[in-house]
């Protein structure tokens, strides 16, 4: 080969390897956890924040299975549920990053459904809970509330601050003085995290107060209804601010008196 030659490919080389560095620096690989998907923007978290990307009829959806990911399947863009860990092979765009190439675990596809099936069936109990709790306290003729408190918690706890077992105390020393009283405990949360997590996380908050209630305030434990966990349903106001957000992470004491007995006993 002539030095010249030699010259011309390494100068060619040199020049594509320019051309092409703008376009492989704003190429991406991106790993995390499915936000939201619209069908054409798909939202993904991962380490460094959310990220956006676009979905094309060109986008490659495949799943890997197998200890190494040796088997590989296509898939279809409407598995790309929210809570599915993803893989994403990006290239830019007029607007921003397309995915070129999206892949994911059949295992996690597996989680994904199973939490999305769980979520839906925490919002079902969650209204069935509520419509027992309206049920019953605005049946007519059937309880008069004598007396309630609320105890607030702090996000993501169920453990029951000295200011409520205060408050505890005196719904305690109430109840007591109210003959034929009976005691319903009922747990909220605030919007934050998902509704299965805010499920458990309300029946936890009502049971702690239960229990306080029972073990350490007196009550005798025929006195109590059954608590109940409301999760972010039947908030008591908005979680715009941090004020309203805290009035949600509430459990409520009522003491009520049963309409009918009432009027048996005087």
């Amino acid at each position: 080969m002539s030095p010249k030659l030699r010259h011309f490919i390494r100068g060619a080389a040199a020049a594509a390897l320019l051309l092409a560095t703008p376009l492989a620096a704003l190429a991406q690989t991106l790993e995390g956890m499915i936000i939201s998907n619209d069908g054409s923007t798909m939202v993904v978290r991962g380490a460094g924040g959310d990220t956006t990307v676009m979905l094309t009829p060109t986008t490659k959806v495949e799943s890997v299975a197998g200890l190494i990911g040796a088997r590989r399947d296509d898939r279809s863009a409407a598995e790309l549920i929210n809570g599915l860990a993803v893989k994403i092979e990006t290239v830019p765009g007029g607007d921003g990053l397309v995915a070129s190439k999206v892949t994911f675990k059949n295992d996690d596809l597996k989680t994904a459904k199973a939490v999305q099936a769980g979520t839906e069936q925490a919002k079902q109990r969650a209204r069935a809970a509520q419509a027992d709790n309206m049920r019953r306290f605005s049946q007519v003729g059937q309880f008069d509330e004598k007396a309630s408190v609320r105890v607030l918690f702090a996000t993501g706890s169920a453990a029951i601050g000295e200011r409520g077992r205060q408050d505890l105390q005196d719904i305690a020393r109430q109840a007591a003085s109210i003959p034929g009283s009976l005691v319903r405990v009922v747990g909220h949360t605030d919007s934050t995290g998902s509704a299965a997590a805010n499920q458990r996380l309300s029946d936890q908050r009502a049971s702690a107060v239960t229990g306080y209630l029972v073990r350490s305030a007196g009550v005798p434990r025929e006195k109590m209804l059954a608590p109940t966990g409301m999760g972010e349903v039947a908030a008591a106001d908005s979680d715009h601010t941090s004020a309203s957000a805290a009035e949600n992470r509430r459990v409520t004491v009522y003491v009520v008196v049963s309409k009918a007995a009432e009027g048996a006993s005087y």
